[in-house]
């Protein structure tokens, strides 16, 4: 009788001690990555692809890396809030990344932002710009404060200027920014960036020619988001517009090919390669993924508008 009631007590000694643990862990958040724009470059000439910009949610916390213009509306049609917005990472200031930035605080502060501060991270000129942004709105703002009773929404953002390292941690993640070469800008004025959180990795290439450190930065990356552009289909545009020979050489040297993308996945050993950011926007999606596969093993997904992607 004794053993069996010192068993009894073992078992709900041990029960105990597992419902403590779970008590303690907080569950697993879901993450998903959701591609709102996916084409490289400022022209608009059709709206199959808009510019880029990227949504990472974990749980309910919103991370949007880049702002290309129709990001506001390419957010509520996915059905993201624009006043839950926590951060905005800006890879770097080409008008193709940073067109809605302005009317996305504003439209994030008509739509109910009042309770948090959504924080912007970007290259020197961040802060700048979103200064001047405000200047633009100005009169709106100084009206609708007066007659609606809103907050000043220039107090709901902050915007830093960041260098390469780790740029913020919480118990949820830790995001890492690299600089990467995107040339014409000077060097720390391009960036990439990595998210770590529970025990996954996601990678954002953002604008960069060919530049094998990044493989370093993304290793084991469970995915990588990289921009990608079609050599081939490039030169064949441009034989068809006025300064075509020379947007050609700087697209050629400004960004990575598609065969060096898939080098890229391989040397950084990551589970799945996700492509945005196309050039140009048109080359079918079995082109982008032969090409990435002539060096990368694995799983392709060519972007596309609106596509979401759960990381498991």
């Amino acid at each position: 009788m004794m053993k069996k009631s010192v068993a009894m007590l073992a078992v709900c000694m041990l029960a105990q001690s597992h419902l403590a643990i779970a008590a303690g862990t907080p569950a697993p958040q879901e993450i998903n990555i959701v591609l709102l724009g996916t084409k490289g470059g400022p022209s608009l000439l059709n709206t199959a692809r808009l510019p880029q910009a990227t949504a990472l949610t974990i749980g309910d916390k919103i991370w949007l890396i880049d702002a290309g213009y129709g990001a506001s509306l390419q957010l509520v049609k996915n059905g993201i809030p624009l006043r839950n917005i926590n951060t905005i990472l800006l890879t770097h200031l080409h008008s193709d990344h940073i067109l809605d930035y302005p009317s996305l605080l504003m439209n994030a502060w008509a739509s109910g932002l009042k309770d948090h501060t959504i924080q912007v991270y970007g290259p020197p000129g961040t802060q700048a710009m979103t200064k001047a942004s405000w200047k633009v709105f100005d009169r709106d703002i100084t009206l609708r404060m007066e007659e609606e009773g809103k907050p000043d929404p220039r107090n709901l953002v902050k915007a830093t200027d960041i260098g390469q390292g780790v740029i913020y941690k919480d118990e949820l993640v830790t995001i890492s920014a690299l600089k990467v070469p995107h040339s014409p800008f000077p060097d720390g004025e391009a960036f990439a960036y990595r998210f770590d959180t529970q025990g996954k990795r996601i990678v954002f290439s953002g604008d960069t020619s060919w530049f094998p450190p990044l493989a370093t930065f993304a290793q084991g990356a469970d995915i990588l988001v990289h921009e990608a552009v079609h050599v081939p289909s490039v030169a064949k545009l441009a034989n068809s517009i006025g300064n075509g020979k020379t947007l050609a050489e700087a697209i050629a040297s400004h960004h990575t090919t598609i065969e060096d993308v898939g080098k890229i996945a391989r040397e950084s050993h990551v589970k799945k390669l996700v492509l945005s950011h196309l050039v140009p926007a048109t080359v079918a999606d079995d082109v982008w993924q032969q090409e990435a596969m002539k060096n990368y093993p694995g799983p392709v997904i060519v972007g596309h508008d609106n596509m979401t992607i759960s990381v498991p």
